[in-house]
Protein backbone atom coordinates (compact mmCIF):
# COMPACT_ATOMS: atom_id res chain seq x y z
CA UNK A 1 0.00 0.00 0.00
CA UNK A 2 1.70 3.23 -1.05
CA UNK A 3 1.69 6.42 1.54
CA UNK A 4 -0.64 9.33 -0.40
CA UNK A 5 0.95 11.36 2.09
CA UNK A 6 4.14 13.24 0.79
CA UNK A 7 7.68 13.32 1.51
CA UNK A 8 7.34 16.38 4.78
CA UNK A 9 4.74 14.32 6.32
CA UNK A 10 5.49 13.57 9.77
CA UNK A 11 5.32 9.82 11.26
CA UNK A 12 2.66 10.71 13.70
CA UNK A 13 0.48 11.95 10.53
CA UNK A 14 0.73 9.44 8.66
CA UNK A 15 0.07 6.97 11.67
CA UNK A 16 -2.73 8.59 12.00
CA UNK A 17 -3.98 8.52 8.67
CA UNK A 18 -3.66 5.26 8.71
CA UNK A 19 -5.24 4.23 11.75
CA UNK A 20 -8.31 6.43 10.84
CA UNK A 21 -8.24 4.47 7.35
CA UNK A 22 -8.04 1.60 8.95
CA UNK A 23 -11.24 2.22 10.95
CA UNK A 24 -13.20 3.45 8.42
CA UNK A 25 -12.53 0.11 6.19
CA UNK A 26 -13.51 -1.74 9.02
CA UNK A 27 -16.84 -0.05 9.76
CA UNK A 28 -17.80 -0.36 5.93
CA UNK A 29 -16.68 -4.23 6.26
CA UNK A 30 -18.84 -5.00 9.39
CA UNK A 31 -21.84 -2.44 8.17
CA UNK A 32 -21.76 -0.18 11.04
CA UNK A 33 -21.92 -2.52 13.52
CA UNK A 34 -18.87 -0.81 16.34
CA UNK A 35 -18.95 -4.23 18.48
CA UNK A 36 -18.08 -5.89 15.23
CA UNK A 37 -15.94 -3.39 13.95
CA UNK A 38 -14.19 -3.69 17.62
CA UNK A 39 -13.38 -6.89 17.35
CA UNK A 40 -11.85 -7.11 13.80
CA UNK A 41 -9.60 -4.29 14.89
CA UNK A 42 -8.87 -6.43 18.06
CA UNK A 43 -9.68 -2.97 20.24
CA UNK A 44 -12.72 -2.50 22.97
CA UNK A 45 -15.29 -1.23 21.91
CA UNK A 46 -14.89 1.82 24.25
CA UNK A 47 -11.70 2.29 22.83
CA UNK A 48 -13.26 2.19 19.07
CA UNK A 49 -15.54 5.21 20.53
CA UNK A 50 -13.10 7.22 21.10
CA UNK A 51 -11.18 7.05 18.61
CA UNK A 52 -14.43 7.39 16.00
CA UNK A 53 -14.97 10.60 17.70
CA UNK A 54 -11.11 11.79 17.20
CA UNK A 55 -11.42 11.40 14.05
CA UNK A 56 -14.92 12.54 13.14
CA UNK A 57 -15.67 9.28 11.41
CA UNK A 58 -19.48 9.20 10.83
CA UNK A 59 -21.07 5.30 11.53
CA UNK A 60 -24.36 4.28 9.30
CA UNK A 61 -25.37 1.52 10.15
CA UNK A 62 -26.60 -1.30 6.64
CA UNK A 63 -27.51 -4.73 6.18
CA UNK A 64 -24.77 -6.43 5.03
Amino acid sequence: MALALGPGAHLQERVSRLERDAIAEALRTSGGKKIVTAKLLGISRPTLDKKIEDYGLTVSRRRV
